[in-house]
């Protein structure tokens, strides 16, 4: 987790290698929320390692995963970056 959107989240979110120590699969979402505010930042696994491309299957299932976290805790707003 050294380069692109990762190494940012890594900076601003200091607490994502607790997110890690629970050995996610790939597809998964996985979630926290900031301290102080009432936001949820969904972390989406797509690859392993961080030297590895995402395959288009792994993005859309991480996808699909965080739509049904979304529908589950009735979210309606998403503010997500550009993707691949």
């Amino acid at each position: 987790m050294s380069r692109g959107i990762a190494k940012l989240f890594l900076r601003k979110f200091e607490r994502v290698p607790e997110l890690h120590q629970s050995n996610p699969e790939i597809g998964e979402v996985l979630q926290m929320s900031e301290e102080g505010t009432n936001r949820k930042i969904f972390y989406l696994v797509t690859k392993k390692a961080s030297y590895q491309k995402p395959n288009y299957e792994d993005a859309w299932n991480a996808l699909c995963s965080l739509r049904e976290v979304l529908l589950a805790e009735d979210l309606r707003k998403l503010a997500i970056p550009k993707l691949a």
